[in-house]
Parts: structure tokens; sequence; C-alpha cells
């Protein structure tokens, strides 16, 4: 009886057994379909404290399967491992790779991140934006979420959580100056209205850019680039660099493999009624267009420098513009393009275009809006006067006019240098029309010190040495140095002997 009750009680106990290890075997069959998706609960981990002082933060997310089968992660990592600033840990593990991670069926795991940061060490340690990703792979998916922290010291205008926004400053008829040693991080679209908005010398501007996207009224979605600083109708900017302290406008990616990346940011854009805008000694580079100036609009920019732009240096549409000691070098386009007409006065300017078949100007007084049927064409006066300039660059053709011919078209050069070719099909009496003393020169060659080194200093045998018409207002190039009194050098540089 004992033996038969001790086999019975055997015999139900490895029946509960092969019951559990058939629900073992079950549950740790993993589905290799790549239909059944894990869903994290954010795409990007955003370390959003500002640091004034060493520290070192902590956010999380969870990553849940809402499949009713098992998913086997192969891998959680951060791909530059050692080399990131951020340290990874999931599920209390610490390790900046890990592997075959199991998630079961409507459960989650929790992955955790830190970094540590020194707002006070150089920008070239402690960027204003530290970025890396975290990359999950399971079934032939790959979710990549992005780590976002902010670095160094800075004035965050309006607030990080700008990105992607649009958010207007009200002056109130004041005067808003910005000269803080700490550099300005601009978020999205900021507009300047009803006042003036002061940049003094040695002001750093970074602004936060790139692809966003949005909905319209009807609900459907677009994309833009964001990252502009817009100065309103009821507003103007003055820019007050130094030659020794030049006021920096450039993107927010500051690493030796960013330094001179175009694109990052949109632009400083000027809104029709908005006048008597100046920048005097600023640097702008690495966005899409570097300023903007539309419909009457009016800007004068003196002994600055717009480069790097994957556009335009200056787009100007029906604007009043002046241009003095200005150089403009490695645009995706046109280092000025202006079009539907304006006023243009320019001095002692070096547009240098590299690396691309358009125009390093463009002129015209008209715009096709609707093209290419162009049903619709803008139309307004050009008036232009170019002396003491250079216009020259990679293609054959790097001037360019557009006339209409139903409205005023007025355009001279006068003791200038330039590269054409094509235009003189259009404007066969181009040279005898529109140029005094003029230089048609088809090379870079004799001209710039180094251009394959961004120097547009003039050579020592350059051909635009003593070829300008000494102008009294303009009596030092952009480096500061004394141009000579009478037989001045073409372009933003004096050749010092």
């Amino acid at each position: 009886m004992n033996n038969l009750s001790s086999g019975k009680e055997l015999l139900w106990i490895a029946s509960i057994f092969l019951v559990f290890a058939i629900n073992a075997c079950h549950q740790e069959e993993f589905s290799n379909d790549p239909g059944l998706m894990l869903k994290p609960e954010l795409d990007t981990l955003t370390f959003d404290t500002v640091f004034t002082s060493i520290g070192s933060a902590t956010r999380y997310f969870k990553l849940y399967n809402p499949n009713d089968e098992f998913v086997r992660i192969q891998s959680i990592y951060i791909p530059s491992l050692e080399n990131s600033e951020f340290r990874l840990n999931v599920d209390g593990i610490s390790s900046q790779k890990h592997e075959f991670i199991d998630i079961a069926p409507h459960d989650s795991i929790y992955i955790f991140c830190d970094v540590k940061v020194n707002p006070d060490d150089p920008v070239t340690i402690s960027p204003f934006i530290k970025q890396d990703s975290i990359r999950i792979e399971y079934n032939g998916n790959v979710k990549i979420i992005q780590l976002i922290a902010w670095g160094q010291n800075a004035n965050y205008v309006p607030q990080k959580s700008n990105k992607g926004q649009v958010s207007v400053i009200d002056l109130q008829g004041n005067t808003l100056v910005w000269n803080d040693p700490k550099p300005y991080v601009v978020y999205g679209i900021v507009v300047f209205e009803n006042g003036v908005l002061q940049i003094n010398a040695g002001t750093k501007i970074h602004v936060w850019g790139g692809l966003a996207k949005a909905k319209d009224a009807d609900g459907n979605v677009f994309f833009y680039n964001d990252g502009r600083i817009i100065i309103g109708p009821t507003a103007r900017i003055e820019v007050r660099g130094t030659k020794e302290q030049p006021v920096q406008f450039q993107g927010v990616r500051l690493e030796s493999w960013f330094k001179d990346t175009p694109g990052q940011w949109g632009g400083i854009f000027i809104n029709p009624g908005s006048t008597d805008n100046s920048f005097d000694f600023a640097e702008i580079k690495n966005n899409l267009i570097g300023i903007y100036l539309d419909s009457l609009a009016s800007l004068k920019i003196t002994n600055s420098r717009i480069f790097n732009n994957s556009q335009y240096g200056i787009l100007s549409s029906t604007g009043i513009l002046d241009i003095q000691n200005c150089l403009f070098y490695n645009q995706g386009q046109s280092g000025l393009f202006a079009t539907i007409g304006g006023v243009i006065n320019c001095a002692y300017t070096t547009f240098a275009n590299l690396g691309n078949s358009e125009p390093a100007l463009y002129l015209s007084n008209e715009q096709c809006i609707d093209f290419p049927f162009c049903q619709v064409v803008y139309k307004h006066p050009l008036v232009a006067n170019f002396t003491n300039c250079i216009i020259t660059g990679s293609d054959q053709d790097e001037l360019w006019l557009v006339d209409n011919g139903q409205i005023s078209f007025q355009a001279f050069f006068k003791n200038c240098l330039y590269r054409i070719k094509e235009l003189l099909v259009p404007f066969p009496d181009f040279e005898n029309k529109f140029t005094q003393n003029c230089i048609l020169h088809n090379s870079l060659q004799k001209l710039f010190a180094d251009p394959a080194m961004d120097d547009f200093h003039l050579d020592t045998l350059s051909v635009a040495e003593q070829k300008a018409v000494p102008l009294p207002n303009l009596l030092l190039d952009l480096d500061c140095k004394i141009r000579d009194a009478q037989l001045p050098d073409l372009g933003c540089f004096e050749y010092q002997y």
C-alpha cells in the first residue's frame, strides 16, 4: 500500500514537472517574424538639463513587446561603444553592448542611459550638443533611439523645447543686446518684432537646425528647414563685430568633422519692411541661406565673410543691398542671387564660387513663380552697381544676367574682374554696354594665393593687383590693411608687399 502510494505520488510529481517542461519549452519558442514589432516609448532620449558645473544625468525608457509571442533581441548597443560619452544599462546590467535579450509577450524591459558633462570644458571636448544613438536589432528590424544632451554652458534662445517650433520675441520698442561671453544657442524659428536686436563684438550665435516636420491646415505633412533667425517688418538687426572679435553665426555641431558641413541651419531672414539692418565684421557659415533679404527690406553688410552655405550666401528678392569689403566662397549655388530686381551697390568684394556649376553672381529683374510653366512671373526694376569686385569660380560663367525686357534693367560693372563665356550669347554687347575698365579672366591662375585652401588673398603676380579705382570712403581692406591710395587692388584683400 505504501509502495503504491509512493508510486502514485512520484507519477503525480512527474506529471507536474512534465507540464512545466512543456510550458517552458513553449515559452522559449521565439518568433523570427519581422512583422512582430517592438515599441519603444520614444524615438529620442533627451537630457534636457543645462549643466552649470560638472555633473551627470540619467534617463530611461521602456521597450515594449505588444505581441502574443516572445521576441528575442539580437543586440542593443551604442555604435561608438567605449568612445561614446553616453553609458548604456539594460535591466540593471551596465555595458555598451547587450546581446540575446528576451522579452515575453506583453512585457517590457527598461533601457537606461547616462551622460557626464563638464560645461566648462572647451567646445572641442564638450560641444553644445552631445549626440549619439542606441541601436536595437531584432528579427531583421532596426530601431534607432537618438541621444541628445546639452554640454556647454550657454544662453538658450528661447528655450530648448522650441526645436521644430516658432517663437516670437516682442522687443516692445526696446533694444535687446547680445553681448554675453557665453554663446547664444537658438532653437527652432525665432522671430524678432518691434525693436532692435543688437549683437556686439565677439558674440557667438549657434543655431540648431535641420529638417523639421509639420502639418498644414488640411492635415498634410510637409518638411521644412528648421533653425532660422527672422527679423520682422517692425524690427531690425545690428551686428557690431570687429576685426579682432567678429560676430559668428553657425550651427551647433563644432566637432572637427562637422565644422565645414553646410546646411546645418536655415539662415537669417529679413522680412519685408525691415530697414536699416547692418552687419559689420560678421562670419555666417554652414547654413542653407546665409541671409535672405525680402521685398524692399534693406541691409548694409561690411567686412564680412559668408561661406559654406548649401544654397546662397545672400538671396535678395527685391531687396535694397549695400555690400562692402566682403568675401563670399564655397556656396552650394551662388554667392549673391538677386531676383525680382531691387537696388544693389557692391564694392571691393570677392565672389569665389568653387565646386559647382552655378554662377557666383546672379542678377535678374524677374522670377518665374510656377516653374516650368511660368504663367506667373514677378517683375521689378533692377539697379545694380559693382565696383572693384572679383567675380570668379570654377565654372565658365560665374556672372549671369536675366533681363525680362519689359521693365528697367540697369547693371554696371566698373573696374571688376569676372569670368564669363556663354553670357555673351544673350548679351553680345555685354562688355560695351555693362562694363568699364573691367578684366575678363577665365581662369583661377594668377589670381588667388591658394583657393584650394580657401585663401583668397591675392597671389604675388595676381592680375587683380593695381586694377581698382580709389574709393575715398573705403581706405582699408577686409584685413584692415591700408589700400594703395592711387592704385588699389580688386576684391576684398589688398596685396601686402
